[in-house]
């Protein structure tokens, strides 16, 4: 039996990512409130991997070489005055 040039069907593992954010309100006067926020996308910095080699006749079959999702942390801080 020959096998395939490439094996359908190979899973990849899945998305990892989580974006946190805190938000604080502050009234300063009866019509002034402040907003302090920080946020982080991707704030636990995962790595996202490609899916497996699928190429039976390749010497990386089966081995995951590279990642798919660039994208490192990234925190912002901010303030928002309301008025």
């Amino acid at each position: 039996m020959l096998l395939p040039s490439r094996l359908t069907g190979v899973r990849a593992d899945g998305v990892n990512n989580f974006d946190l954010s805190l938000f604080k309100n502050i009234r300063l006067k009866e019509k002034w409130n402040l907003q302090l926020r920080g946020e982080g996308m991707n704030a636990l910095n995962h790595a996202h991997f490609a899916a497996p080699n699928s190429n039976p006749s390749n010497t990386l079959f089966g081995q995951v070489s590279n990642t798919t999702f660039s994208r490192q942390r990234v925190i912002s801080v901010g303030a928002r005055m309301q008025w």
